[in-house]
């Protein structure tokens, strides 16, 4: 994950380095024939690559607009299940009793949720969350969450349970638990809005076409220069064309936002966050934050 660190260069180039090397051997091909063969004839008017350059803008624009509303809105979703797992542990700190209730129990909850927010960006992601189900779960709970097919909702209905578990030992009067129960709906809310946007595929078409669109357009510009610029030539057309690409292949890359890739918004690190905010709550001291290991509690 990026985060605030500058962008490596490899990252860049790596992204467009198939079309810009077709870009440059081409470029070098029209050269070579223009001025060691005799074809000065292979000249087209500038005026209609920069044309069609005008139209692939405009299109790259709405591309890039369009995939970075996407992002965002992972972002924001994010954004609210860092305020609602807060809200769930703040709750649960005003209503239980502090001498009723056995000590452990906010923090189970707390562990509990911690491990949620990890295990929904590891499965968003694709990633293996059998770790971090042992490692945030009480033992009781473990298996049943391993063999769910739904390990985040299953997670989340471990809470209800718990839930469930104080109102019938008289911790939780009926109200507060309809209090509680709606923290975890907007949990469960914000866990299907990410899931949208993962299965959501972006239109192919439109960067089929767009593409294509891309690909006349260096196909064309190496014809388009009437001036002998001679070797400045092809560096021109090579730089030009992988802006294009360039812009295109950083679309693709926001317009999905869980494909563990230094793009990707953050979960990772949002999570590390909520343990901390969560460990703060339970302990009344906060914990320093570290993106290198999450904040564990130990049962």
């Amino acid at each position: 994950m990026l985060l605030n660190r500058s962008i490596p260069l490899p990252f860049l180039l790596g992204n467009i380095r198939y079309e810009a090397l077709s870009v440059f051997v081409f470029a070098n091909l029209i050269f070579t024939l223009r001025h060691f063969f005799g074809l000065e004839s292979l000249v087209i008017p500038l005026a209609i690559p920069a044309l069609m350059g005008t139209c692939i803008s405009l299109l790259l624009a709405f591309r890039t607009n369009q995939a970075y509303e996407r992002w965002w809105e992972a972002r924001v979703v994010w954004g609210a299940i860092v305020n609602d797992s807060r809200t769930l542990i703040r709750q649960l700190r005003t209503f239980l009793p502090d001498k009723a209730t056995p000590a452990e129990t906010i923090q189970i909850f707390a562990q509990r949720q911690i491990g949620w927010c990890y295990v929904l960006g590891q499965s968003l992601r694709g990633q293996p969350t059998e770790e971090l189900v042992n490692t945030y779960l009480p033992l009781s709970e473990q298996a049943p969450v391993l063999k769910a097919p739904h390990r985040p909702l299953a997670i989340l209905q471990a809470q209800a349970d718990a839930l469930q578990q104080l109102v019938s030992a008289g911790y939780l009067t009926d109200y507060q638990l309809v209090q509680v129960d709606s923290t975890l709906t907007r949990l469960t809310d914000s866990m299907g809005r990410c899931e949208r946007i993962k299965n959501t595929v972006f239109p192919k078409t439109y960067t089929f076409y767009l593409q294509v669109f891309i690909v006349l357009f260096t196909t064309m510009l190496p014809f388009g220069f009437v001036e002998n610029l001679f070797f400045v030539e092809v560096p021109v057309v090579t730089l030009i064309a992988s802006a294009f690409f360039l812009i295109e292949k950083s679309a693709i890359q926001l317009q999905d936002p869980f494909e563990n890739r230094p793009t990707d918004t953050p979960v990772t690190a949002i999570a590390t966050t909520i343990a901390a905010n969560l460990t703060q709550l339970t302990t009344g001291s906060p914990v320093e934050k570290s993106d290198a290991s999450p904040v564990y509690f130990v049962l």
